[in-house]
Parts: C-alpha cells; sequence; structure tokens
C-alpha cells in the first residue's frame, strides 16, 4: 500500500487519500437502493405490456416494440441501470453489488400489494433476512473508500499491485479450466457456467468503478478524459459485460429460475465483492469483527433472495392469476448492466413462453 500511496501523493492531480467517508457510503447505498427499486418497477411494466400483447391473437412477437408502456419500461431500466452505475462512484463495490437483493424484494412486494398474490411467510422471512443483511452490509463496510479521489495514476497504482496480478492469474486460469471442461466434456452444469458468469463479472464490477469514479472526478472539475486508463476499463467494462450475458443466457436457457437466481446472486455478489476488496483494498482499516458481520450481512441476502424466489416459483398456479412470479425471482444486479443481462434474458425467455396457450406460467 505504500507504493500506492506513493504514487498518489507524487501525482500532479487531485490525490485520493484514504479517509473517512461513511456520507458517500450512504448515499452510494441509497443510489444503489433507489436504482434497483426503479428496474423492480420497470421489469412491471415491462411484463404487463408483454401480458397484454399476449391478449392480442393478432399481434406478433414484434409487437411489443410498438407498445409505448414498454418503452416506458425501458427508459425506467436504463434510468436504474444508470443509477446502479452512479453507486459505484460513491460506494465500495462490495456493497452496491449484494444490495442487488433490492430488485427481488421489491418484485415479491408489488405482487403481493397490486396483484394480490398469497403472502407467504417465507415471504416475510425473506424480506426480514434481506433487509438485516442490507442494514449490516451498509454499517459494516469499508468507510476508507477512495474513489471520491480517484484518477488515472492512482488506478494505475491499483493495477501494479502484486496481489492484483496473482489474482488475475488465478481468475484466467480457473476460467481457462472451466471452459476447457465444458467444451471437451460437453456438460452443462449450471454452476459451472454460473461460476464462469460470475468470475468475469468482477471484473464488469471493477471496470464500472473505476469508469464512474473516473467520470465523478471529472464532473468535480478535474478531466480524466487524457486518461488512457479510461478507455481501456470502458472496454473491459463492455467486453466482459457481453462475455457475461452470453454465459447467463445460457444458465437461463437451460435451467428453472429457481435455481439461476440464487446461485448466480451467490456466486457474482462474493465474486464483486473479492474483486473490490483485492483491487480497491475496500476491506482496509476494517477490524476482524466487521468483516464478520458484513459477511453474515451478505449470507442474510442471499437466504433472504433464496426464501423469496422459492416462495413465489412454488406458488400454484391458481393462487397467482395475472402473476409476475417470474420476475420476483429476476436476478438482482449485473450492476445494473451487471444484472441487465439476468433481467432481458428472463424477460425475453419467458414471454416467448407465455406466447404458448398451452405452456404453464412458472
Amino acid at each position: 500500500m505504500e507504493e500506492l500511496n506513493d504514487t498518489a501523493l507524487n501525482s500532479t492531480e487531485p490525490a485520493g487519500e484514504w479517509m473517512p467517508n461513511s456520507h458517500a457510503v450512504f448515499i452510494g447505498s441509497a443510489v444503489a437502493i433507489g436504482g434497483n427499486l426503479l428496474i423492480s418497477i420497470s421489469m412491471n411494466t415491462q411484463r404487463f405490456a408483454h401480458t397484454s400483447q399476449r391478449s392480442d391473437a393478432k399481434s406478433s412477437s414484434e409487437s411489443y416494440l410498438k407498445n409505448w408502456i414498454w418503452w416506458v419500461g425501458l427508459i425506467l431500466m436504463i434510468a436504474g441501470e444508470l443509477g446502479n452505475f452512479a453507486a459505484y462512484s460513491f460506494a465500495p463495490a462490495s456493497v452496491v453489488a449484494p444490495l442487488g437483493m433490492t430488485t427481488v424484494l421489491a418484485n415479491a412486494a408489488i405482487a403481493v400489494l397490486f396483484l394480490k398474490e398469497t403472502l407467504r411467510m417465507d415471504d416475510i422471512i425473506g424480506a426480514f433476512m434481506a433487509i438485516v443483511g442490507a442494514f449490516l452490509i451498509i454499517n459494516f463496510s469499508g468507510k476508507e473508500e477512495s474513489s471520491a479521489g480517484l484518477t488515472g495514476h492512482i488506478l494505475i497504482g491499483y493495477l501494479k499491485q502484486p496481489i492484483l496480478i496473482t489474482y488475475l492469474s488465478v481468475e484466467l486460469l480457473a476460467v481457462a479450466l472451466i471452459w476447457y471442461v465444458r467444451e471437451t466434456k460437453h456438460l452443462k452444469s449450471v454452476v459451472l457456467t454460473l461460476i464462469m458468469s460470475s468470475l468475469i463479472g468482477s471484473w464488469t464490477v471493477i471496470a464500472a468503478k473505476a469508469v464512474a469514479g473516473l467520470l465523478r472526478m471529472t464532473l468535480k472539475g478535474h478531466s480524466q478524459f487524457g486518461q488512457p486508463i479510461l478507455y481501456m476499463m470502458v472496454v473491459v467494462l463492455l467486453v466482459t459485460a457481453i462475455m457475461q450475458v452470453k454465459f447467463l443466457n445460457q444458465a437461463m436457457i437451460d435451467n428453472p429460475a429457481t435455481v439461476v437466481v440464487p446461485t448466480n446472486f451467490v456466486f457474482f455478489t462474493v465474486s464483486a465483492i473479492v474483486g473490490g476488496v483485492v483491487f480497491y483494498q475496500e476491506f482496509r482499516g476494517l477490524r476482524l469483527v466487521e468483516i464478520l458481520m458484513f459477511s453474515i450481512g451478505c449470507c442474510l441476502c442471499f437466504a433472504g433472495v433464496r426464501f423469496i424466489t422459492l416462495a413465489h416459483e412454488a406458488a400454484p398456479q391458481h393462487e397467482r392469476p395475472g402473476s409476475l412470479s417470474p420476475y420476483i425471482s429476476a436476478p438482482p444486479t449485473l450492476f445494473g448492466l451487471y444484472g441487465s443481462g439476468n433481467r432481458f434474458v428472463l424477460i425475453h425467455r419467458r414471454s416467448s413462453r407465455d406466447s404458448s396457450p398451452n405452456r404453464e406460467l412458472r
């Protein structure tokens, strides 16, 4: 860390020193939660548009594009994704990623309040666990956050960390091995697919946080557009996001949502946290008890998502007329872009299933 601090202090740009920044963490958390709430509303809005299309026997598979309600949903989703992206410029990645469970929680609430679905004990337990988990994550996360002063020089300093080189080497080796096993053995294991997706997704998170931090510094009057590292991170963000969406598509096509959603949420969140801790040293200054409480919060969020997902996937069809239950299990956050890959897959995959009158909506 001494080398990194020297890099920052010798730079002619604003220093990104480690300093108490609890207000920024709370702001970032609020922005992430708000973004995920918008995404939840957008998913339900788009689902309503698809349902309207299904009721029209003359409608084509692309007619939803002519429905203004679907476009409203898309705009809301983009706004939510931008909120998630902005959150990374304030809060650590290890905080923003677990808060993706807000989407699942909000969808469950919408299903009960507006769609008259049955409120189940699993819903109550899952919501309670997720809320307590989010509270622990926010309150026991690293408050010494440097993204408020992130510059191109500081980012290059992060990239030179020996531990990051080791981390990247292990990740590349793991992805290569999983790819080899999947291709040579022709395995369609959801676990292997989601592990690969999550490992790639950790770099989507790292790149998103870097780009968001550099843009925030630019907006504060210290332009970072002359830094090549900004454009490198944009490329990493786009490439890894596309690759992650590809593997998420495979997982959603070959496996039920009750398996993919909680599994992906756990793998992706853990991968994002590890990436943030290694790259941005987000646990720096935390005591062991704080790390333990943070970990407990993550586990509670994982369990909460699992409870809510299973409760609505298991609900009998007659208890949920016009149900949006598939959206309750919409996988939370890629970053949004991270989660949006999951969400777009689910929307279009489910809508194609819905077009068949003999297909049961699960």
